[in-house]
């Protein structure tokens, strides 16, 4: 079992086991807390459950349109492996018309550390997102996808590596209030890619490509 949060995070690249950063940049000088949990979902005992992944969050507003990021994976550490993913979210265009999005990018590195076979595991990672706000508090529903770059030449079995660049299509919704946020985001996992006997049995609602996942989230702000 101390292996199977390595295995999860590594296989077939469907390691985006967190949730979209801060689609949204925080307020100059804000700074949150956040706890996300979920993940790709899985076929388990009849039903369809998410992998429950988590994570521990820190973010600090830079200025409007720049937030800096980094986390703590809370379930990879109770199984022996150091993940965190660190990196940035930067607003490009603001939107002044309601019917017209915001767009932001998110530049990621993520990095798995297995404790007891000393592995290490690197990939940098790229979204692109539009958000829509809506209502007093600017509550935001956002699209977009997620890229993710393998750079091992290896996969496992010591196979040869096949798949550089994984693109995953994301949507969700971001809640406020004064001092809190709730996040639920669904991600599409690889969809180009065959999911058939896999070591994990993952459920996708494209059938037998890639898989779904879902995450929840709760942010204090400071």
């Amino acid at each position: 079992m101390k292996k199977v949060i390595f295995y999860l995070s590594t296989l077939f690249i469907l390691a985006s086991c967190a949730s979209s950063r801060f689609v949204e940049p925080l307020k100059k000088g804000e700074q949150v807390v956040a706890l996300d949990v979920g993940g790709p979902t899985i076929e388990f005992g009849g039903a369809v459950i998410p992998i429950p992944l988590s994570s521990i969050v820190y973010a600090h507003g830079i200025d409007t349109n720049l937030t800096v990021f980094g986390s703590v994976h809370v379930t990879s550490l109770l199984f022996g492996n150091i993940q965190t993913d660190l990196g940035a979210t930067y607003r490009f265009f603001e939107s002044k018309k309601s019917f017209l999005p915001s767009l932001s990018t998110s530049v990621n590195g993520n990095a798995i550390y297995d404790m007891n076979d000393s592995k290490f595991k690197f990939w940098p990672q790229l979204d692109l997102n539009a958000y829509w706000n809506f209502g007093e508090k600017d509550h935001y529903v956002y699209a977009g996808v997620s890229n993710w770059w393998e750079l091992a030449d290896v996969r496992s079995q010591e196979r040869a590596q096949l798949d550089r660049w994984l693109v995953n299509p994301q949507i969700g919704l971001v809640i406020k209030t004064n001092k809190w946020f709730y996040s639920l985001e669904t991600k599409f996992l690889g969809p180009s890619h065959n999911n058939v006997n896999l070591f994990v049995p993952y459920f996708s609602l494209l059938g037998e490509k890639g898989a779904s996942a879902i995450y929840f989230g709760i942010g204090r702000k400071f």
